[in-house]
């Protein structure tokens, strides 16, 4: 149970991230242009 647990929590972790790159990356392109 815990080891489930454990890989939802990791894998909410990468979305996070992966949300974060996309905002940083688009708010860089709109800076620049």
């Amino acid at each position: 149970m815990s080891t489930i647990i454990q890989h939802f929590a990791l894998f909410d972790l990468l979305i996070l991230a992966g949300i974060s790159f996309l905002l940083v990356c688009s708010y860089f392109d709109e800076g620049e242009a």
